[in-house]
């Protein structure tokens, strides 16, 4: 069976029973979906930081010597990450699907501000305080700004009404 078939099989089941399963609300999840590629230039530092930093859990076994690595892992209740490694790539557009690499990932949060702290106690790059959005579609949410140790911009918005997403 194809490799990278398997490994969307899993992700959809795995992604089935999270949407099943109630969120313990400690671990970050998407802001606009419940999917995002990442390319990354060091793979295993990259699922250790969102193992250990945004608490996401490994979904698929590491692919194969030789073959392009990459790993699906769930973030809280329903998002997937999958992170492949991209060393030598020299596409910029191949680290986001998005399109905009100024354009952080966003994760929400129910305590931004607990989160900051969490941050910057495990030594992660965080850029600035806690803010406030005053406008814009997430105006009154708190935003916490942070950085990969590979330099990927990330964002905690906190949970609220005005939110898009469901939530715990």
């Amino acid at each position: 069976m194809n490799k990278s078939f398997l490994s969307l099989l899993i992700a959809v089941l795995f992604g089935a029973v999270a949407l099943a399963t109630p969120s313990l609300g400690r671990g970050a999840t998407f802001h606009d979906g419940d999917y995002v590629r990442i390319g990354v230039p060091n793979l295993p530092q990259a699922v250790a930081f969102f193992r250990d930093v945004l608490d996401c859990q490994p979904v698929n076994p590491m692919s194969a010597e030789g073959a392009r690595q990459s790993r699906l892992m769930v973030c809280d209740s329903d998002s997937i990450v999958e992170i492949f490694d991209n060393h030598g790539v020299v596409s910029p557009s191949s680290a986001r699907p998005t399109g905009s690499r100024d354009e952080p990932v966003r994760f929400v949060s129910n305590d931004v501000r607990n989160a900051d702290r969490w941050l910057r106690n495990a030594g992660v790059r965080v850029i600035g305080p806690p803010h406030t959005l005053s406008s814009g579609p997430d105006a009154g949410q708190t935003v916490v700004d942070f950085v990969s140790p590979w330099g990927l911009r990330l964002q905690l918005v906190s949970w609220g009404s005005n939110v898009a997403t469901a939530g715990p």
